[in-house]
């Protein structure tokens, strides 16, 4: 954490370090290159691992020699080899001389630097270059080693103070982030040497025990007694073998003139550079927590007198619990189960006696699906929250489905105090209401398939009444008015206009249309998984709901669809006798999708399971009425034959796919926005 804290001094110190690398080697380069006359002298400070060039300075430095030669250090040449050897490598002829790397030969032949002298510098991971026209001669050569020796011992002179002044600057700074620490501590805190006198006092610790001349004399003498008391304190603190549990001490407020108390903590500290032992002491105020304890103490009886009361109401409160027949669970803000009824108990507590080889799987599902309803008021602005919990039965593992109403109880002061929960058991209304439904699906079916037959006798009526209307209007046109025949003739002419009124009324009953209004897909599709998710189950089927969100509403009657889709998950359940998966999928299609008719936007509905399948060659006849694929004569064949009817009235399209063995698939295409069904 410190490192962490002196990380942006770092550039500042390698900044410093730099400048100081220049002011200390530049001049002594100069001097020596003016006394081996070399026009060009460089010191090259490698990196540790001896692959890169880290600094480069010197005399008559080109701009570019660490780009030319820094690609090719790693390929070896006369600066690694000298570094290997630990000893100078002199070079008479760059031109020639097999140590110099091919694509630098040039370079260092154009900066007259013909003969060439690299001295590695003993202990640091740096050479002297030096280069001129001619080659140097041995006694130049152990010159330029003495130098280098000279330098290495400068450069670790200057390493070392380098690091003392960096210790020093860390030293500082940690003392500065340690004193920044003791202030910042809200009580006070005193370091006293062995003699018990204040060495350091915080902020906190110096309002109660420093005065100044300007202060009122009041004040002043606060500030004496304080230190009057403390000193005898630590000194026992320091005699007595248990100093390191906490003891009291009262003090005076200097300001206030008011008495503090404090729990004084004290801990050994030794300076580890001169050996002087002292004491930390850490002064608790715990003024008001005594206050408090006497404020606590005072209220105690009036709260027992409060309890024995409210143990009354408890009692009167649980005899009305145990008479109510549905589940109620009050729970405290936190949602922890505090108080519940015995139909409530069978739900959520573990009986303590008996069934001991019963799980509890149960009971903490249970619990869980609570406390994930009851979490939910807490992130909402109401008061009351409404809505379903499937539990499950501990005794026969049925799912029950429950509807829940969770209301806050507050206090006086608008704080929630308890949540009271009560459960209804929907198992039965939704049976019901599944019952109720496929009974108006079979009823719906029959009256579609008679409103079809009528039709159709209606339809073959109306062609020879047409007929009998024409001839009746020849013989009624050609005849006098005053034959006596006429009046019968335009009797039987009134009938038989009547005659078609009515069959006209009968194609109109059959084909009106509900009123249409914009209709949710995917919710209509989730009222029916509810009421049948229950029969699916004890089926065997697994039903997942894939359902795209933010779907477009159809123009249509809920009704209506609602009952082609019951009608496909309820054939679906058959045709997977064996249990299997339903599985519903919504999305929104556009041109172009392979399983549309036609071209267009379109809300496309598939109802998948994994049955038995449809043989090939009944799918071309399952839309048809009558026709059923069903054992037993356990259908009525209308089913799919209504389904399609509806969607066609809703101006849609209704597809099925299916390979025996491997399962049915139904695909549901409805126009989104206004429909002309």
């Amino acid at each position: 954490m410190m490192q962490e804290l002196r990380s942006p001094e770092r550039p500042e110190q390698e900044r410093r370090q730099r400048d100081e690398l220049h002011r200390l080697v530049e001049p002594f380069l100069s001097e020596l290159a003016a006394a081996h006359a070399c026009p060009r002298l460089f010191f090259i400070l490698l990196e540790p691992e001896g692959r890169a060039i880290q600094t480069c300075l010197g005399v008559n430095v080109p701009a570019d020699f660490v780009e030319a030669i820094g690609p090719v250090l790693v390929e070896g040449g006369p600066i690694l080899e000298a570094l290997r050897r630990g000893r100078p490598l002199p070079i008479a002829d760059v031109v020639r001389a097999p140590q110099i790397p091919d694509p630098v030969r040039a370079y260092y032949a154009s900066l007259g630097m013909l003969g060439l002298v690299v001295v590695p510098l003993p202990t640091v991971p740096a050479v002297l270059i030096a280069g001129r026209e001619h080659p140097f001669t041995e006694v130049e050569v152990n010159g330029l080693m003495a130098a280098a020796g000279r330098l290495a011992a400068l450069l670790a002179e200057q390493e070392e103070v380098a690091r003392l002044r960096a210790a020093a600057e860390r030293s500082a700074a940690e003392r500065e982030w340690l004193w920044g620490m003791i202030s910042a501590v809200q009580d006070p805190v005193v370091l006293s040497d062995e003699r018990q006198r204040v060495r350091l006092a915080n902020p906190a610790a110096e309002r109660l025990l420093r005065s100044h001349p300007e202060d009122s004399p009041g004040k002043r003498y606060a500030v004496e007694l304080n230190n009057a008391l403390l000193a005898p304190a630590l000194a026992g603190f320091a005699a007595d073998p248990g100093w390191e549990t906490g003891r009291e001490l009262t003090l005076v407020d200097p300001v206030e003139g008011e008495e503090l108390l404090f729990e004084v903590i004290c801990r050994p500290v030794t300076n580890l550079r001169t050996g002087e032992r002292g004491l930390v002491a850490v002064l608790k105020n715990v003024t008001d927590l005594r206050r408090a304890a006497e404020e606590v103490r005072h209220s105690l009886s009036e709260l027992e007198r409060a309890g024995e009361e409210a143990r009354r109401e408890r009692d009167w409160l649980n005899l009305i619990l145990e008479n109510v027949a549905d589940p109620i669970v009050v729970t405290d803000p936190a949602g922890q189960i505090i108080l519940m009824n015995q139909p409530a108990e069978r739900l959520f507590h573990p009986p303590r006696e008996g069934a001991v080889d019963r799980p509890n799987t149960a009971y903490l599902a249970n619990d869980a699906k609570l406390s994930a309803f009851l979490s939910q008021l807490g992130l909402e602005a109401a008061t009351v929250r409404r809505g379903e919990v499937q539990l499950q039965d501990p005794d026969t593992d049925d799912v029950l489905t429950m509807s829940a109403t969770a209301t806050e109880v507050r206090d006086a002061l608008g704080q929630v105090t308890a949540v009271v929960t009560v459960l209804h058991d929907l198992t039965k209304v939704r049976e019901l209401e599944r019952r109720t439904v496929e009974h108006q699906l079979a009823e719906s079916e029959k009256l579609a398939a008679l409103g079809r037959l009528a039709a159709a006798v209606a339809h073959e009526i109306n062609n020879p009444l047409e007929a009998i209307k024409n001839a009746l209007y020849l013989l009624v046109t050609r005849m006098p008015a005053d034959d006596p025949n006429r009046a019968f003739l335009e009797i039987a002419s009134r009938e038989t206009e009547r005659v078609a009124a009515i069959i006209r009324q009968m194609l109109g009953f059959y084909r009106q249309a509900p009123r249409h209004q914009p209709v949710d897909v995917n919710h209509l599709l989730r009222e029916v998984a509810a009421l049948l998710e229950r029969q699916l189950r004890r089926h065997r089927v697994a039903l997942a709901l894939q359902l795209s969100p933010h779907l477009p509403p159809v123009m249509g009657s809920g009704d209506q669809l609602k009952q082609v889709f019951l009608n496909l998950f309820l054939n679906a359940q058959e045709a997977m006798p064996t249990g299997g998966a339903l599985t519903v999928t919504t999305h929104l299609a556009r041109d172009g999708e392979r399983e549309l008719l036609l071209p267009g936007e379109w809300i496309v509905v598939q109802v998948q399971d994994t049955g038995v399948g449809i043989p090939e060659e009944h799918q071309h006849h399952i839309f048809e009425p009558f026709f059923s694929t069903k054992r037993e004569q356990k259908g009525t064949g209308l089913g799919l034959w209504v389904s399609k009817g509806i969607i066609q009235q809703h101006g849609g399209q209704m597809r099925v796919r299916s390979r025996p063995g491997r399962g049915t698939t139904f695909i549901i295409a409805l126009p989104p926005g206004a429909s002309d069904g």
